[in-house]
């Protein structure tokens, strides 16, 4: 079946051009047999086409003709083109087939007689395929984040999850180092030692590497890899604990992110920092009342066991600093307070640097990643008080818990140096499974962070 894709503003019930008073709502897709040639219009009706609308709507026709089992399909970006005048015909061709391929999306690792259907491309301008092919790399490195996710929590360990990412950059741009044992001691990482205390799965520092141009300032990503987390002794007591195997989110983000970079001809200097934990409860475990004392000095009282993330990405971010890194961004599933904020479109962004958080709000919307600015307030510290130790890594008051989070993250960044923190708790699956989304993971974070890091080069 050859299949000819073309955009539409106006139709009627037969799918043919017609009067100006009639409409075809954005996204829409109708299906037209003429002659030999089955024709997909999709509805443009929008004032402004942007680059994340091109995604939705190549994502949108994936799907339909996934319904229809196709084979062949050409696609008249050109005529697309004259509907998104203000976006160069290249960002057109490529975000659209980003959102193809990233629709195209399935995790089938563990389903008996699950099928893939392909579709076959036929080009019109074999000059466009280079435009593919970046759609590829990005839509498949949103994949290797969206994978890490959805696996389930026994085949997802930190042990194997460090065999993954090793195996994921081999013979690439990318040195791996993974720490392990005694090298995640008490004293150089209180954080992570603490919190795996409880599992029988050893905890692992990943530490990958790009240095392409070490003359730039070493940028530091950090991720949150916590592979399941119960609560601790905390124990959490929802229904859909499930969904905790996602607790790694950040880390998959930042894993997606370096991907993407290696993939890719970016002249960066980027470290990537991958505390890796299970946290669970057994008579080892760590809990409430506890105190650690981290590297730069810092006592830490353990208000709750289930704020773990905050600890060990406490340690990421001063080993990152230990590394010389000037640029620090970690990005982690932390709170449930940030949906409360702000729903499940958005993840929270906060910085010591508040100038530039209006700009990384406009690199989310050109990925397709929201985030959304928040404060952070000194003042809070307030809420963080401990009567035994410097800070307590639980806030006293049920209100503004990401704001507080973030707080207890920037008591461990020096003065001098930029930090970023990305709250993705309600972003880890996608608000909708609509457009380009599919069931499971969304893969967020992936493309925010290489744009964030692409900005930093050019500063």
């Amino acid at each position: 079946m050859h299949i000819h894709i073309m955009p539409i503003h106006e139709t009627n019930d037969k799918g043919l051009y017609l009067k100006e008073d009639a409409s075809v709502e954005f996204g829409m897709i109708q299906f037209i047999q003429q002659e030999k040639e089955l024709v997909v219009f999709v509805g443009m009706n929008k004032a402004k086409i942007s680059l994340e609308d091109v995604r939705f709507l190549g994502g949108v026709c994936r799907k339909s003709l996934h319904k229809m089992k196709a084979a062949t399909v050409s696609i008249d970006f050109l005529a697309l083109a004259s509907y998104a005048t203000h976006l160069e015909l290249g960002q057109i061709v490529s975000g659209f087939m980003e959102g193809w391929y990233l629709a195209a999306y399935q995790f089938l690792f563990y389903k008996q007689a699950e099928h893939r259907n392909e579709l076959i491309v036929q080009w019109a301008d074999e000059r466009w395929k280079v435009y593919d092919r970046e759609a590829r790399i990005r839509a498949n490195a949103v994949n290797v984040a969206r994978d890490l996710c959805n696996e389930p929590a026994n085949k997802l360990t930190p042990t194997s999850y460090a065999e993954k990412i090793k195996q994921l950059f081999y013979e690439t741009d990318v040195t791996v180092q993974v720490m392990e044992g005694d090298a995640l001691n008490e004293v150089d990482f209180p954080g992570i030692y603490a919190v795996s205390k409880g599992s029988n799965e050893q905890a692992k520092l990943v530490v990958l590497t790009l240095a392409r141009d070490v003359a730039k300032d070493k940028i530091a990503l950090v991720g949150k890899g916590v592979t399941f987390d119960s609560g601790g002794t905390n124990v959490k007591a929802g229904s859909d604990i499930g969904e905790m195997k996602m607790d790694m989110g950040g880390s998959a983000a930042v894993v997606g992110a370096m991907k993407l970079l290696a993939d890719s001809a970016i002249p960066a200097h980027v470290v990537a920092i991958l505390p890796l934990v299970e946290n669970v409860a057994d008579g080892n475990a760590f809990l409430p009342s506890d105190v650690l004392t981290y590297r730069n000095g810092l006592h830490v009282e353990v208000g709750n066991t289930d704020a773990e993330g905050r600890l060990i990405l406490a340690d990421g971010l001063l080993y990152a600093q230990s590394l010389g890194a000037k640029t620090m961004i970690d990005i982690a599933t932390l709170t449930g307070s940030i949906g409360s904020a702000l729903g499940l479109k958005a993840a929270g962004v906060f910085s010591n640097h508040e100038a530039d958080l209006w700009h990384y709000k406009q690199l989310g919307e050109q990925t397709g990643d929201y985030i959304w600015p928040m404060p952070v307030y000194d003042d809070y510290l307030y809420y963080l008080k401990s009567d035994c130790a410097d800070v307590n890594n639980m806030s006293r008051s049920s209100f503004g818990g990401a704001i507080t989070a973030a707080l207890f993250l920037k008591q461990f960044i020096k003065h001098d140096l930029k930090w970023v923190h990305i709250d993705m708790a309600n972003t880890v699956r996608p608000w909708r499974e609509q457009g380009y989304y599919v069931a499971g993971a969304s893969g967020f974070g992936v493309r925010l962070l290489v744009e964030m890091i692409k900005t930093e080069i050019r500063q």
